[in-house]
Parts: structure tokens; sequence; C-alpha cells
């Protein structure tokens, strides 16, 4: 069964805030998790809320090997793209660091509050039963 698991901020408050000055001001939120059990198709990594308004420019993921069995990709997007930014990456094969790059990874525009999601959208043919992932968030509060 697909389970949701919670990222948390590496520093700072639990919730991503516009912070002080011009909302124009680059932001970046970093949040990690950690797992220890096998991971399973559906699986999510969801990172804080960003605030409404955010613009998310580019996001950065960087996972452990999850998979022994070189079978796992990840997608990485929001609540109604999941593979907005990054679609059936590997790197979760053999441990790495991917960015947005998929061809709907244009800056978005957060029109509520919500989170960046990895999502394991191929299951591991034999998944690791520990490691960690994190994500950085590159983002900037939208002035309208």
């Amino acid at each position: 069964m697909a389970t949701t698991f919670n990222a948390t901020k590496s520093f700072g408050a639990p919730y991503a805030v516009a912070g002080v000055g011009d909302g124009q001001q680059a932001k970046v939120m970093v949040c990690e998790y950690t797992w220890s059990a096998a991971l399973v198709i559906n699986d999510i990594f969801q990172s804080p809320m960003l605030p409404k308004g955010a613009v998310v420019y580019d996001v950065m993921v960087c996972t452990s090997d999850m998979d022994t069995a070189t079978s796992v990709t990840l997608d990485v997007g929001y609540g109604t793209d999941p593979d907005y930014f990054v679609a059936a990456s590997t790197i979760g094969q053999t441990g790495g660091v991917v960015r947005a790059s998929a061809a709907t990874a244009k800056p978005l525009t957060l029109t509520v509050n919500d989170t960046i999601d990895v999502l394991v959208k191929a299951a591991p043919g034999t998944s690791t039963t520990s490691g960690s992932i994190s994500m950085a968030i590159f983002y900037v509060m939208s002035n309208a």
C-alpha cells in the first residue's frame, strides 16, 4: 500500500514563508526525508507547504540508492500535475541528483497552498529498506 511521507525542512520554520524583504527576492526551501522500510509504487515524498502565490522556478532532488534491481523511476510535481518538473527519472536506481527537466517545467505560480512531491512512479524491483531523499525548491513570491 502506498504511503505519503512528509519531508521536514532542514532549517527554519516548519512552513515556507515569504520572509523579509521584497517578495521578488529568491527563496530556497530545503527539506529532507529518511525512510526505513521498503518503498512501493505510488509512495509520495511531500515537501512542507508552499504558500499560494509562490512562483516555483526550479526543483532539485537528491536521493540515495532506492533500488538494487534498477527499475524504480520518480516523478516530481505538485497536486494536479505529478510530473510537472521531472518525469520518470532513474536517479533512484543508483542514487544521484536531478533538476527540473520535463517539457512542462516552466515557472509555476501556485494558485493554492501546495506541496512539491516526489512520486515513486515505477516500483523498485528490490527496494532498499533505508535511505534519504532531499529537495531544494527555488521560488519567489508573486507581487500580484
